[in-house]
């Protein structure tokens, strides 16, 4: 069975939380903070900024250290993050439902114990800083306590992930600080709402998600925003938003590399930006140089 979160972490993440009150909150579109940032305070910014991965061009990917990382980041107010179920039923931060390409070291994530998958560690290759140490695989439990001073989207990335997912962030005692995350049409979204949480549903380029269907998910009252892949061309982006826009919802582009990236999904109309460069994008404003001093 998963972890339980200690009571000891939460303390000191409510600690820690306590020093973050007052700070700029320019990933809040400017607006002054009086505490933690609610999903719904977040998703109503203009531009917010969300740490893809923890910031998976700065550190490697979705492990404790680099969400230790980005929540020191001034202005960042969210994070990113998605889990697999272990054979033992504990939720790994892992994109894939096997390790290789977080590790170089393939394990099916649903065939191997966590006693075994906590001994892998992950690769910086894909980072800005490739010589940087490997950091271990972690756990959901390792980014929960976050939660107490910022919003976490949060994806079970396979099916058998979704309940235990949904279970963990409720015990966590703050719904309205997650945004719970999956394509446009997936069918959990309506229990994500019933949960507390706010919903994310990002399009993809297959018939299921575009035309009249993208037009009815982004008019659901079961979803809170939508996202859009950098990866697509401007008209695929623009459609997203105007569909969107069309209902008083953002649309979360990502995942932006650099300023370009950032740049541009601005331009197109979308209002938050899910970072793999967090470091270098947070805090700036269009046309600025990422790592500005």
């Amino acid at each position: 069975m998963p972890a339980r979160i200690s009571r000891r972490s939460l303390v000191i993440g409510g600690l820690s939380g306590g020093l973050g009150v007052g700070l700029a909150t320019a990933g809040l579109g400017g607006c002054a903070s009086s505490g933690p940032p609610s999903a719904q305070r977040l998703l109503a910014g203009d531009p917010f900024y969300v740490a893809h991965r923890g910031g998976d061009r700065d550190w490697p990917q979705m492990t404790a250290y680099a969400y230790d990382q980005a929540v020191r980041l001034p202005g960042l107010r969210a994070l990113e993050v998605s889990v697999c179920l272990s054979r033992d039923g504990v939720l790994v931060c892992c994109h894939d439902a096997d390790t290789l390409a977080a590790t170089g070291v393939r394990r099916v994530i649903a065939e191997t114990d966590w006693a075994e998958l906590r001994t892998l560690t992950v690769s910086a290759a894909g980072t800005l800083d490739p010589e940087q140490p490997r950091r271990p695989l972690s756990r959901i439990e390792d980014v929960l306590p976050h939660l107490d001073r910022f919003v976490v989207f949060a994806e079970p990335k396979v099916g058998p992930a979704r309940e235990p997912l949904m279970r963990v962030l409720a015990r966590a005692g703050r719904p309205g600080q997650v945004v719970w995350k999956q394509p446009v049409d997936s069918t959990a979204f309506a229990a994500a709402r019933r949960a507390g949480f706010r919903t994310w549903g990002y399009v993809l380029d297959q018939p299921s998600h575009l035309g009249a269907n993208l037009s009815r998910f982004a008019a659901s009252d079961d979803l809170d925003a939508l996202g859009a892949p950098l990866a697509e061309s401007d008209a695929f982006i623009a459609a997203v938003v105007a569909a969107a826009h069309a209902h008083g919802k953002p649309t979360v582009a990502w995942p932006a590399t650099d300023t370009a990236d950032r740049d541009r999904a601005l331009r197109l109309g979308c209002r938050g930006i899910m970072a793999a460069d967090i470091r270098g994008l947070v805090g700036t404003t269009a046309g600025q140089p990422a790592h500005a001093s």
